[in-house]
């Protein structure tokens, strides 16, 4: 019988790469954490070698079917138009690719919803194939508590997969998920140190659960002491329309909404003090050496936050605009924290990442044994 590259890689021979299949909510041009997260990985597995599919459902009639960027390939699946029949749409596409399903080596599924509607139907054949599948959970729902609908999903799926990787320790507590690896994301180390600019910088959507209420309830006080600072807000979102009428009404200063912005890191490399919520933005922040403000609102969210490993050494987390100007005073001159969370960022790249799957996958990294790392 001729071995599966997956196999080969499991006996340490890595002269072959591996076809790697993930099956993802959405990817770039999208921007987002998950989407980070998979485009960031793929890109650490093809400089190992390996072939990297990423099948996704088409959100924007813009994107292309069929892309590819090197070892990297994407197949984009249309979106079911009606309600009714999108669960036997979605499994006609799925059995349009089931040879890609055959042909990879290892099967991995970003999220609960895309397992759910995408590989539940198809779990038995390949299981019965011998096929190894796999999941990363990512994130939460935006409901507080989570609903029991998806509690009991999640749990299912992580039963009857053959590992799981949890984004974020808050989702063993909080979804009943045990985890065989806890990741925070990875982040690529800055060029430079940044400077200390003249602004505070929000990096985030606009949208109740990333704390940007809080933060510009918080401005009046924060420039006050501050006279100096401008507020810059990086991000869009729902909630745009209503802070933009919130500013004006209530005169607050040097405020200034920038929307979507490509490349947040041009402001962020020279911020004073970052608010941000999210994984990826809190070490992207860390590797410039900026100190790190977190707003919650909710006691998931809290979690989210400072079940993170070492965070009230790194970075400092408030609960109201009260807490979040308090926070500013402190992070202006603490450089404590700050060499703390630098320090983190370091040991959080996306090739520490990439290994976290290698280790979930059972296969040796760079051709050696198989080892003992930092999960949970």
């Amino acid at each position: 019988m001729i071995e599966s590259r997956y196999e080969q890689h499991l006996a340490g021979d890595c002269s072959k790469p591996m076809r790697v299949l993930f099956v993802a909510p959405n990817y770039y041009p999208h921007i987002g954490g998950v989407e980070r997260h998979v485009r960031e990985v793929s890109r650490e597995l093809e400089k190992d070698g390996h072939l990297v599919t990423i099948l996704v459902p088409k959100i924007d009639d813009s994107y292309r079917d069929y892309e590819r960027e090197g070892n990297v390939e994407v197949i984009r699946l249309r979106k079911p138009r009606f309600r009714i029949v999108a669960s036997l749409q979605r499994k006609c596409q799925i059995l349009r690719h089931l040879d890609g399903f055959l042909r990879a080596d290892v099967i991995h599924f970003h999220d609960f919803a895309t397992m759910w509607r995408y590989g539940r139907f198809i779990r038995p054949l390949l299981k019965a194939l011998g096929k190894k599948i796999y999941i990363t959970f990512h994130g939460w729902e935006g409901h507080v508590p989570p609903r029991t609908k998806t509690v009991a999903r999640r749990k299912h799926l992580a039963r009857v997969v053959d590992g799981n990787i949890c984004v974020g320790h808050f989702i063993e507590k909080w979804y009943g998920t045990r985890a065989d690896i806890v990741t925070y994301g990875g982040v690529h180390r800055a060029p430079s140190v940044g400077s200390k600019g003249d602004h505070i910088v929000f990096v985030g959507r606009l949208a109740p659960d990333a704390g940007i209420a809080c933060y510009l309830d918080a401005w009046d006080r924060i420039h006050r002491d501050n006279p100096g600072l401008r507020f810059l807000i990086c991000g869009d979102g729902v909630l745009r329309e209503d802070l933009e009428r919130f500013v004006r009404e209530r005169g607050i200063r040097d405020v200034e909404f920038l929307g979507f912005v490509s490349d947040p890191e041009t402001h962020v490399r020279d911020a004073r003090v970052v608010f941000t919520t999210g994984y990826l933005g809190i070490l992207e922040a860390f590797s410039w050496r900026k100190p790190v403000v977190a707003a919650y609102d909710n006691e998931l969210k809290k979690d989210y936050l400072e079940m993170m490993p070492g965070c009230r050494d790194m970075m400092w987390v408030a609960h109201d605009a009260r807490e979040v100007a308090c926070c500013v005073a402190k992070a202006l001159h603490d450089e404590v924290k700050v060499e703390n969370a630098f320090r983190y960022s370091l040991e959080n790249s996306w090739e520490r990442v990439k290994e976290d799957y290698y280790r979930l996958w059972g296969v040796p990294a760079g051709g050696t044994a198989p080892r003992e790392g930092r999960n949970r």
